[in-house]
């Protein structure tokens, strides 16, 4: 017994001492069939009986409702410690262009939402967790086959809620159309003076963060006068959307069993082993929505032990009143479950939100130099028209194991006549998720068919196409992805796609203009790309005409990478998460002692449960830029990074039961 509190003691401080880092994209709570505590209470003088040769048993049911508290906790997991507003009851996060005047360095980027560089609103998040359990126990002595065996079994049947109580107040939606070069050519030729042209308009625009977190996304805009024919795509957000309504599921959230024997036994004391297993039969995560409710443990298999034991510390003389210990510890490995999830890349919280840009190896008409000799590097890749938000790209199918979980009851129990009290405390730990990967990429997992009012009711026909692929993507930032030049043979502007990446930019800016917006709302912009991957000025193929950074050919010449910087599957960061929290419980119940054959109970309980999250981001964790890629398969354990840290996100609530049962001799 000592060993083993000694091991799950272990755990605790090893739990407690990693550092999570500042967001996680799938928030992973405890399984409501996970629950010794409600277990424990109410039927501790209806089990582990003593000197019985004949088969008896018990036959409980709980009803217990649940709710979350402290919902800055669950935000600061989803979206990190810098959102907190100042009294900390809810989530604030800020949203601006990148034109916006004095704009925040922490507010999230429009441009990347497909909104106007003039936007601005604020998102509030307060989730909560609601959880209505019905938990069917059922436990049979097995004395008349061996003394001290027993048999359990319980079905909790779950119902849950979750909801981010997502609101978003816009401040302005914004009157700026995205520039000629931008996000495509031009969707018409620039009026004389007019330095920047027309990209796209902003009635093509959407008119709120929201409209993107659900899968909104412009339609498709030409692209006048390109070398490379065709019109620029924007794929909608297909995962971790994030909705403005509830979510809810009813399953069975694990059917637990065991198997022991009490080999030490007498009237006032018992230690007992048992052999626990639970299968799954809740609903498993599919990355659809970042907040998507979960009933079980996410499909795993477990597989582990029940410790059972108490001991009568006093007994008066009439024995009609006692006061016992008693201490349960169910110990289970979480096998292999396979699941789909959405991750961010390496170091940059939240980075599933930004944007992505599609490169093809046929380069047409570009080139790069360093040296001023026109055309002398040609690039490896060049903008393909097509833009998808990085969840698109970073969603996995995965198998996701859990080495170790603990969940341990010890109370006390005062008895008077046929009342029972019970008073306990209640720690639940697991270490962090392990990834095994299947297959790179995984096919498209099926679009959702209801939503939010506000919300499409199913996913663009892009959703199912677009997949992370070895050297294709690279992330956009600020950068301008066409350059111009005046063709004096044919009279007109010619639109070049460029090469341009930015594999710094982060969910709050690029790496060209600056993070904090323009300082006036006459300011000039840098349209120059100058702080784009490798950046050399930019040639008409490997001729000297220049390309500029708008049409009419006024501004300077602009820059493209030579070479690009993709996003490879060693950017991801298959960053899971481990938990602990720590519960007080009481019960109070009503033993019919005066019945002999069938002797029913019943009572009320209520417990408070505190979660424990990491504290700290990981602050010394800088991006590694992957300049090279292979097309052979990346998805192993290899693609982990020094940038993986284990997330500790745990859910705090509140909750209260009633728990009745009848006995049987």
């Amino acid at each position: 017994m000592k060993q083993m509190l000694k091991k799950v003691f272990s755990m605790v401080a090893l739990l407690s001492a990693v550092s999570a880092q500042a967001v996680t994209p799938y928030y992973s709570i405890r399984s409501q069939g996970v629950d010794a505590a409600r277990e424990l209470s109410g039927w501790t003088q209806q089990v582990n009986l003593f000197d019985k040769d004949c088969l008896y048993g018990t036959f409980a049911l709980t009803t217990e409702y649940a709710q979350s508290f402290n919902a800055n906790n669950i935000s600061q997991c989803l979206f990190g410690t810098a959102a907190c507003n100042n009294s900390c009851s809810n989530t604030v996060l800020n949203v601006s262009g990148s034109r916006v005047v004095d704009r925040g360095a922490n507010d999230l980027f429009a441009d990347y939402f497909y909104l106007p560089t003039d936007f601005q609103s604020t998102l509030n998040f307060s989730p909560t967790i609601q959880n209505v359990v019905v938990d069917l126990n059922f436990y049979v002595g097995l004395d008349n086959w061996a003394s001290g065996m027993f048999f359990r079994l319980d079905l909790p049947i779950n119902w849950t809620r979750w909801n981010l109580n997502f609101c978003e107040n816009v401040v302005s939606t914004g009157t700026l159309n995205y520039d000629s070069g931008y996000f495509n050519s031009f969707s018409s030729a620039p009026a004389q003076g007019n330095v920047e042209g027309i990209g796209v308009p902003r009635s093509n625009l959407l008119n709120s963060f929201s409209q993107y977190a659900c899968g909104y996304a412009p339609a498709a805009v030409s692209n006048l006068d390109s070398v490379v024919s065709g019109s620029t795509v924007f794929d909608p957000l297909c995962y971790a959307k994030i909705s403005g309504c509830a979510q809810s599921t009813t399953r069975l959230a694990d059917l637990q069993m065991i198997l022991g024997w009490n080999f030490v036994q007498c009237e006032d004391y018992h230690v007992g082993l048992g052999i626990l297993a639970r299968a799954p039969t809740g609903n498993r995560p599919t990355a659809q929505y970042l907040f998507e409710p979960i009933s079980g443990n996410g499909g795993s298999w477990e597989l582990g032990f029940q410790f059972t034991s108490h001991a009568t510390l006093w007994r008066c003389e009439s024995e009609e009143k006692s006061l016992g210990f008693y201490l349960d510890a169910n110990i289970t490995h979480l096998f292999n479950a396979n699941q789909v999830r959405t991750f961010d890349l390496s170091c940059k919280p939240l980075s599933r939100y930004m944007l992505a840009e599609k490169l093809t190896t046929s380069v047409v008409d570009l080139a790069g130099s360093l040296t001023g000799a026109p055309g002398a590097n040609i690039p490896s890749a060049q903008f393909a028209n097509e833009f998808s938000p990085v969840a698109n790209l970073t969603t996995q199918q995965v198998n996701v194991s859990v080495g170790v979980q603990g969940d341990v009851a010890a109370q006390f129990t005062y008895v008077h006549g046929g009342w029972n009290l019970d008073i306990g405390y209640n720690f639940w730990g697991r270490s962090c998720e392990k990834f095994n990967f299947n297959n790179c990429p995984p096919a498209c997992a099926p679009c959702p068919t209801t939503c939010a009012t506000n919300c499409p009711t199913t996913c663009p026909s892009p959703c199912a196409n677009v997949a992370y692929a070895p050297s294709t993507w690279a992330l956009k930032g600020d950068a301008y992805v066409y350059g111009f030049n005046f063709n004096d043979d044919l009279g007109m502007d010619q639109a070049v796609p460029l090469s341009a990446t930015e594999s710094l930019a982060t969910i709050n800016a690029g790496t060209t203009f600056p993070a904090t917006g323009v300082t006036s709302s006459t300011a000039a912009y840098q349209t120059d790309n100058s702080g784009v991957d490798a950046a050399q000025p930019a040639f008409f193929g490997t001729g000297s005409r220049v390309l500029h950074s708008n049409p009419d050919n006024t501004d300077g010449q602009t820059n493209t990478s030579v070479n690009p910087v993709f996003i490879s599957c060693a950017n991801f960061d298959f960053a899971g998460t481990c938990a602990i929290s720590n519960k007080i419980y009481t019960h109070l119940s009503y033993n019919w002692t005066e019945c002999d054959v069938w002797a029913p109970y019943l009572g009320v309980g209520a417990f408070g449960e505190f979660g424990s999250n990491g504290a700290n981001c990981n602050t010394n964790c800088t991006p590694t830029v992957v300049t090279t890629t292979t097309a052979a398969n990346c998805c192993n354990t290899s693609c982990n990074t020094n940038c993986s840290n284990c997330n500790q996100c745990s859910l705090s609530q509140w909750g209260v039961w009633i728990k009745g049962g009848v006995s049987f001799n």
